[in-house]
């Protein structure tokens, strides 16, 4: 009871300094990633001083849940779309049952250009719209850095997410991780091969490309035993979504990762060229769940593998029905960013209702 009332109290300080956060560093010019860095600068500060242990809370004994070899002590995971230390650090320490790093490329990328990312009014809901395109150092800083020892002091698994513009890269990017990984006296890392994100020139994406995933996914398994995952965009054809399952199914520790952001047009939901560099972008947030629900449904009233529920999850009743219809795990994102305290809140209900 008392865990609970400090994560509602929590809550509403958090949400009234956001919103204070956003309305003083991202209205004019409108851009939400300035009150992002000011965010994670200020997270930084706090996650590196005794302030960090208001953060903390113990998830419940009972609410764990086990993917192949993999153990999470809560169903409730990190989404690949960050990598900031801190961040994943204060959402680990407030219950999460394991994370996945932001997707990692071969090549340093800024992204695209700003204005990028910005908070929107969508279905009823607040979401958020991006076009970041991926920005990473790369995977050679990736790779320097893939051992933290505030993160992995959890010992809770921990996914790494590899991207590039064709199959052939994709696979040079887990090489050159897998050499890292495979020395490691970590033993809870697994992979995740991100199809979701059109960042290639042509803006096309590997679940166009059956073959070369079917060969990707091989190449990988024959090197490694880790769990592999396979991420697709929710928007994906209900027939592209089927052949990856009929895929998944036939190869050793492979699960499914429905999904990620939805396109969208900026026009769409209010944005100008002022307010949004591209025509469009990735959608977060509750009105993605509709489609995540119908995506879960469909791939567990038709193929025996665990499968992880992505995009709009930002209730228990979210987490619980999406549970009830098969999923393993769960991955959060956007509430991450607009409510963390819901962390420590879903995992108490989840243990009341054991």
């Amino acid at each position: 009871m008392c865990s609970n009332v400090r994560a509602k109290l929590l809550s509403l300080k958090f949400r009234a300094i956001r919103r204070t956060v956003i309305s003083l560093f991202a209205k004019w010019p409108k851009d939400l990633e300035r009150a992002i860095v000011i965010g994670d600068n200020l997270n930084h500060l706090l996650m590196n001083s005794p302030f960090r242990y208001f953060f903390q809370f113990k998830i419940p004994a009972n609410i764990g849940t086990t993917l192949y070899d993999l153990s999470f002590p809560s169903p409730l995971i990190a989404a690949s779309f960050k990598d900031d230390v801190s961040s994943l650090y204060q959402w680990q320490l407030m219950g999460l049952g394991g994370m996945t790093y932001k997707t990692v490329l071969k090549s340093p990328s800024d992204g695209n250009k700003r204005p990028r990312i910005q908070e929107i009014r969508y279905d009823g809901g607040y979401g958020l719209l991006n076009s970041l395109g991926l920005p990473t150092k790369g995977v050679e800083y990736f790779v320097n850095h893939l051992e933290n020892k505030k993160l992995l002091s959890f010992n809770r698994p921990v996914g790494i997410s590899i991207g590039g513009n064709n199959a052939e890269e994709y696979l040079e990017v887990f090489r050159s991780v897998h050499s890292k990984v495979a020395s490691s006296s970590f033993n809870q890392f697994f992979y995740e091969i991100n199809i979701s994100c059109p960042n290639t020139d042509d803006g096309k994406c590997l679940s166009d490309d059956i073959q070369g995933l079917s060969v990707l996914l091989n190449s990988m398994r024959t090197s490694c035993s880790n769990v592999i995952i396979v991420k697709v965009a929710p928007d994906s054809t209900k027939e592209n979504i089927l052949k990856i399952c009929e895929m998944l199914s036939i190869v050793d520790k492979c699960a499914i990762n429905l999904g990620n952001t939805k396109y969208i047009t900026a026009e769409s939901v209010g944005l100008n060229q002022k307010a949004f560099s591209k025509e469009g972008g990735g959608l977060s947030g509750p009105g993605l769940f509709e489609t995540t629900l119908k995506n879960v449904e469909l791939v567990s009233s038709r193929f025996d593998i665990p499968i992880i529920a992505t995009g709009g999850i930002s209730s228990y009743s979210d987490v619980r029905v999406v549970l009830d219809k098969g999923a393993t795990l769960v991955g959060m994102a956007s509430q991450l960013v607009i409510d963390p305290f819901q962390i420590p809140l879903i995992n108490n209900r989840l243990s009341n209702e054991k």
